[in-house]
């Protein structure tokens, strides 16, 4: 009776599982970021390195990435997109057909989003589950 007291004493509820690799993955994120956003082209590989990581370490441990954080990087190349530094950004269209093209300018992938679209259902405000 006393042994099972001390060990739920001992341990910490209500934490985020997988903790640690949430911290390691936002440092690549950041890392990635702050590092594309120099303009010195020595350091975009390593930028991309730190992308590619993340997602792979995302893709082992089977965590999900924020669709904000998915959104700013490009599929192909692993470039961090920054507008007017890794990316071009164009509205086309007009009325309800209007569209976000992100273009990156290393590879030349294009992302197409609706730019009047509904919000993610993990921006509404009635969204309990962490991201």
């Amino acid at each position: 009776m006393g042994r099972n007291s001390k060990e739920k004493k001992g341990k910490k509820g209500g934490g985020v599982p997988n903790r640690e690799l949430y911290e390691r993955m936002s440092f690549l994120y950041q890392s990635a970021q702050m590092l594309s956003d120099t303009t010195k082209d020595g350091l975009l590989p390593l930028a991309r390195f730190y992308t590619k990581e993340m997602r792979q370490v995302a893709r082992k441990s089977v965590l999900r990435l924020s669709p904000h954080v998915k959104r700013g990087l490009c599929k192909v190349c692993n470039t961090p997109k920054q507008p007017g530094i890794s990316c071009r950004v164009r509205v086309k269209g007009s009325g309800r057909a209007k569209r976000v093209i992100t273009t990156c300018t290393y590879c030349g992938d294009q992302t197409r989003l609706m730019a009047n679209a509904q919000t993610l259902f993990v921006d509404q405000p009635e969204h309990t589950t962490q991201h």
